[in-house]
C-alpha cells in the first residue's frame, strides 16, 4: 500500500514480462484488515489494559500535594515492567496544574501542588499491542465545584460518544456527538483534538477513519477540555472495541466519574469519604 516509486517500477517490469502477472493498489486494505481484530488479539489487548490499569492504581496511591510528576510515572512504569510489559506503549504524559493543559506535555518534573488537577495519559504495550488511557484525578482527592463540572461534562462527552458505537457508525458522527455536549457546556473553544483513535500493534494505529465502524475494530474515546488561564486541564481515555451489536468498553477497570475517584483517592490517602 505505501511501496516507493522503484519498488512499483519493478512490479511494472514483472507485470509486463510474465503472463498472467498483475499488480493491484492496495489502498485502505491494508489499513481495513490491521483495524479488525480477532478473539485472540483482543485477548492480548484485554491484557495490555489490565497490565496498563494495575499501573495506574499504583500510580494514583502516590498522588498527593507535594510529590513529583516524575513519582507517578515510574510507579506506573515499574509496575508495567514487573508484569511482563516490556515498555510503555509511547511517552508517558503526566502533567500537574498548568502542565496538564499541554496536550503531550514530556518532562513529568513539576511537584504537585494542593488544589490541583494531575492528567495522567500513560499505557503499556504487551506482547507488541498497545494500550491507551488517560485519567485526570484532583491530587488533594477532592474535586473543586468548577474542576468537578469540566470532568463530568468530559465524561458526558464520552458517554454521548460510546452510545453511538456500533458496526455502520461513522466516527465523524461520534465526534460531533461528543463536541456537541461540550460547545452545549460552553467549552466549545477548550476541545481542541479529535475524539480518539484506533488502536492495535500501534497507539495510533492504521484505519480509515471515513469508513464505518466494523465488529473487531478497537478505538479509542478521549474527549478533553483544556483552560491555561485557569491552568485546568481534564481528559479522559479508555478503549472500546466494536461488537456485533454496539460497543463494549475494555479499559473498565478503573473508576470513572468523579464520585468513584474521590472515594478511591480518599480510602488511599486517609481522607473523608465524600
Amino acid at each position: 500500500a505505501n511501496a516507493k516509486p522503484k519498488d512499483l517500477e519493478i512490479y511494472g517490469k514483472v507485470q509486463g514480462r510474465v503472463p498472467g502477472i498483475s499488480t493491484k493498489t492496495l489502498g485502505w486494505t491494508l489499513a481495513m484488515m490491521r483495524a479488525r481484530h480477532d478473539e485472540q488479539e483482543l485477548a492480548i489487548m484485554q491484557r495490555s489494559i489490565r497490565i496498563t490499569e494495575a499501573g495506574h492504581r499504583a500510580a494514583w496511591a502516590a498522588v498527593k500535594p507535594g510529590a513529583s510528576e516524575g513519582e507517578v510515572r515510574a510507579e506506573a512504569e515499574r509496575v508495567w515492567r514487573s508484569m511482563g510489559s516490556r515498555r510503555p506503549a509511547y511517552e508517558s504524559i503526566v502533567g500537574s496544574g498548568p502542565n496538564a493543559t499541554i496536550l503531550h506535555y514530556p518532562r513529568s518534573e513539576r511537584t504537585m501542588q494542593d488544589g490541583e488537577l494531575l492528567l495522567m495519559d500513560m499505557a503499556c504495550e504487551y506482547a507488541h499491542y498497545a494500550a491507551d488511557i488517560t485519567r485526570t484525578l484532583p491530587v488533594n482527592g477532592r474535586f473543586t465545584p468548577e474542576q468537578r463540572k469540566v470532568y463530568d461534562t468530559v465524561l458526558k462527552a464520552q458517554a454521548a460518544a460510546f452510545a453511538l458505537v456500533k458496526p455502520g457508525a461513522y466516527y465523524e458522527d461520534l465526534d460531533k456527538a461528543a463536541r456537541k455536549v461540550i460547545e452545549d457546556a460552553g467549552y466549545g473553544d477548550y476541545f481542541i483534538h479529535g475524539l480518539g483513535h484506533f488502536v492495535g500493534l500501534d497507539v495510533h494505529d492504521a484505519g480509515a477513519y471515513h469508513r464505518p465502524l466494523e465488529a473487531g475494530m478497537v478505538l479509542t474515546l478521549e474527549p478533553g477540555i483544556y483552560i491555561p488561564e485557569k491552568q485546568l486541564g481534564v481528559r479522559i481515555e479508555d478503549q472500546i472495541v466494536v461488537t456485533a451489536n454496539g460497543a463494549r468498553m475494555l479499559s473498565d477497570g478503573l473508576p470513572r466519574t468523579a464520585d468513584e475517584v474521590e472515594r478511591w483517592m480518599a480510602e488511599r490517602q486517609g481522607g473523608t469519604k465524600r
